[in-house]
C-alpha cells in the first residue's frame, strides 16, 4: 500500500494518474503550473490527458491536499507542501517563494467580533534578481 493513501478521503480511489500528481507536488518547489505537472506525469503516464492533471489538481485542492495559487497575469500554481507558509510572488519573472508564516498580532482587527480562523498571506512585488535587470533597474533607482 502507498504512503500517500492515508491522505485521501475516505471512499476515495487513488488513482494511479492521482497519486503521480500528488507526488509529483511534493517532490516540486517551484510551485508548478497544471502544464508543469503534465510534462512531469508524463514522463511516467505518457498517455495521460491535460484534462485528466486538471481533474486531479481540483480533487487535491478540494480536499486540503493541494493549494492552488493565484498569479496575476499568469496561469495558476500548485502548492503541495501543506505547512503553514505564505509566499512571496515576484511581478517580473512570477517565481513564488515561500516565507515562514507571519505572526499576525491579536489586536490586529478593530472589531473585537471577528473570529479569525486563519489567514493566507500573499505578497507581491520584484524579486532580488530581477530588481537587478532592466527595466527594473531604472525604475527602483527613483525608490528610496
Amino acid at each position: 500500500m502507498n504512503s500517500a493513501y492515508h491522505l485521501f478521503p475516505a471512499q476515495t480511489r487513488l488513482t494511479r494518474p492521482r497519486q503521480i500528481v500528488l507526488t509529483v507536488l511534493r517532490h516540486d518547489f517551484s510551485h508548478p503550473t497544471a502544464e508543469d505537472i503534465y510534462k512531469d506525469v508524463r514522463k511516467t503516464l505518457p498517455r495521460v490527458s491535460l484534462a485528466t492533471i486538471y481533474r486531479n489538481l481540483n480533487f487535491l485542492v478540494k480536499n486540503n491536499l493541494a493549494e492552488e495559487i493565484n498569479v496575476p497575469d499568469g496561469p495558476s500554481r500548485f502548492d503541495g507542501h501543506l505547512k503553514d507558509h505564505d509566499h512571496f510572488i515576484c511581478h517580473s519573472c512570477k517565481k513564488i517563494y515561500n516565507l515562514p508564516k507571519y505572526p499576525l498580532r491579536k489586536n490586529y482587527l478593530p472589531n473585537k467580533n471577528y473570529k479569525i480562523g486563519g489567514f493566507k498571506l500573499d505578497l507581491f512585488g520584484i524579486c532580488a534578481t530581477c530588481q537587478n535587470r532592466e527595466p527594473c533597474l531604472n525604475h527602483f533607482k527613483n525608490i528610496h
